[in-house]
């Protein structure tokens, strides 16, 4: 599976989470997904995707690990 297609299954299942979101793109063409007021890359995205954490609990629980 791409990148591209992991980042569209990302999206798609905050959509189901009934996740809201928004994006912007950053100076560098990087862009940045803002999920419950938290900035996260599209890598991060994926990783939480391919580790089932798209939820507010799993994404807290990763933004505990990010900041250690």
């Amino acid at each position: 599976m791409s990148t591209l297609d992991d980042l569209t299954e990302a999206i798609a299942q905050l959509v189901k989470e009934g996740m809201a979101f928004t994006s912007e793109t950053q100076r560098d063409g990087k862009t940045i997904y803002i999920v419950d007021s938290i900035g996260l890359t599209e890598d991060e995205l994926i990783l939480l995707y391919h580790k089932r954490a798209l939820t507010p609990d799993g994404i807290r629980h990763y933004l505990v690990g990010r900041a250690a």
